[in-house]
């Protein structure tokens, strides 16, 4: 890879704190059908759902990168508003901390993206990371469309500041939440990294939450 670019990386839903809700309806066509599982479940999915307890793996060894050290910040401002026009996303960005088990906070809304804003700020060198939900009982949220991603596509953060980081993606990847790369997602890089976590794959009615995550890796151009 040319040092001369920056690169970026999206992770979608490997452990969301809500990637979405456990309700009977998971909005479009383009979601499976639910399975004789589901069906046999249906009087208790009928019933208002609970968020998913499932978070985003603790940073591993505490934070890493050196944008986590504030006093080496170049002065990169915050990220404001994602855009991904291709998939249609074109979000304004909250910050988030943590929850007592050391999982992210998720987002306050559906349509929301969140920042982690303990850690590194997109542009920065290391890895940033923004979640989203992927979807609620009412239909679809903020991340819905991260795994229709393709290789090429164009990302934009716009920062508090009011400048643009423009993306490039490099590769679209899933994993089970049993094997989540938690050193890969959150090991330092030389370089600034974002990674923006959605749920994704089948879903478990007991557990009321997504089994998989979504990586989308980007460079800066």
């Amino acid at each position: 890879m040319n040092t001369a670019r920056l690169s970026i990386v999206i992770v979608a839903c490997a452990g969301l704190a809500a990637c979405g809700h456990a309700g009977a309806e998971h909005a479009t066509s383009s979601r499976p059908a639910p399975t004789a599982a589901a069906a046999a479940t249906s009087a208790a999915a009928s019933k208002p759902a609970a968020k998913s307890t499932v978070g985003i793996p603790a940073i591993p060894g505490g934070p890493t990168g050196p944008a986590h050290d504030p006093s080496t910040r170049p002065g990169v401002a915050a990220p404001a508003r994602l855009v991904v026009s291709s998939i249609g996303i074109d979000a304004a960005v909250e910050s988030v901390g943590l929850l007592g088990d050391g999982t992210l906070q998720p987002p306050s809304d559906w349509g929301i993206a969140g920042w982690y804003a303990d850690g590194v700020r997109p542009g920065d060198p290391g890895p940033a990371v923004i979640e989203g939900h992927v979807d609620s009982r009412n239909g679809p949220a903020v991340f819905y469309r991260l795994r229709d991603l393709k290789v090429g596509a164009t990302m934009l953060v716009h920062t508090t500041a009011g400048t643009t980081l423009r993306f490039v993606v490099d590769t679209v990847r899933e994993y089970p939440k049993t094997k989540f790369p938690t050193a890969a997602v959150y090991g330092p890089t030389p370089l600034p990294v974002l990674r923006l976590v959605t749920c994704t794959g089948e879903f478990d009615w007991q557990a009321r939450s997504y089994l998989d995550n979504l990586v989308v890796s980007a460079r800066m151009v």
